[in-house]
C-alpha cells in the first residue's frame, strides 16, 4: 500500500478519536434530604440586647460559629441610648461568651484576643476576672467543657450583680449557663 493512503487512513482515524464524544441523556439527581434553613441573624437596628439574646439562642443550639459572630455584632454596635454600667455589662458578657464560642469552634487566637481585650478595657470587672480565669483552666485541662466546670463555683459569687443587671435588660443568662457548653 502506498504510503499516502495509510497516512490519510491514519489521520482519519486520529480525528475520529478527537471528536467529542456523542451526548449522553441526562440522569436523574439522588434526592436530597431537606435541610432546615439555618435561623438568619437579627435584621439591622435591632437592639444589642436582642442580638445579644439571639447569640445566645444560637450558642444554645451548638452554633457556636453563627454564636460568635453575632456576639461580636453586639461589641460593634454602638450602644444608643444605654448607660455606662449597662452597656459595660452587654459588653463584658459578649466577650466573654464571645469566648467560650470561639473555644467550642476551635478558634483560640480569637478568643484569646477577646480574653486580653476584656482585660486592657477593666482588668478587675467581674467577667474579665472570670475570662481570665476561663483561659487559664483551658490552658491547663485542655477542653472548653472541663474549664468551664472547674470556674462554674465562681460565677455566682464573682459576677452575680452584672449578671442581674443583664437580667434585669432582658438577658437570657445566669450564673449556670454563663460559662457552658451546650451538648452535641
Amino acid at each position: 500500500m502506498p504510503l499516502r493512503p495509510l497516512l490519510a487512513s491514519a489521520l482519519l482515524l486520529i480525528l475520529a478519536g478527537c471528536q467529542a464524544p456523542p451526548p449522553v441523556a441526562p440522569t436523574a439527581l439522588p434526592s436530597v434530604t431537606s435541610v432546615a434553613p439555618s435561623p438568619t441573624a437579627p435584621p439591622v437596628g435591632t437592639s444589642r440586647v436582642d442580638t445579644l439574646n439571639a447569640a445566645n439562642a444560637a450558642f444554645a443550639r451548638g452554633d457556636a460559629a453563627n454564636a460568635s459572630g453575632l456576639y461580636e455584632r453586639v461589641l460593634n454596635t454602638p450602644p444608643t441610648g444605654e448607660q455606662a454600667a449597662t452597656s459595660s455589662a452587654i459588653n463584658q458578657l459578649a466577650h466573654f461568651r464571645a469566648i467560650v464560642a470561639l473555644l467550642v469552634a476551635g478558634r483560640e487566637d480569637d478568643a484569646h484576643a477577646h480574653v486580653q481585650t476584656l482585660q486592657q478595657l477593666d482588668a478587675s470587672a467581674p467577667l474579665a476576672r472570670l475570662a481570665n480565669q476561663l483561659w487559664d483552666q483551658y490552658g491547663m485541662v485542655g477542653q472548653v467543657r472541663g474549664a468551664c466546670a472547674q470556674l462554674q463555683p465562681q460565677i455566682a459569687s464573682q459576677a452575680g450583680p452584672t449578671l442581674s443587671t443583664l437580667q434585669a435588660l432582658g438577658v437570657a443568662v445566669d450564673a449556670t449557663t454563663l460559662c457552658s457548653v451546650p451538648s452535641s
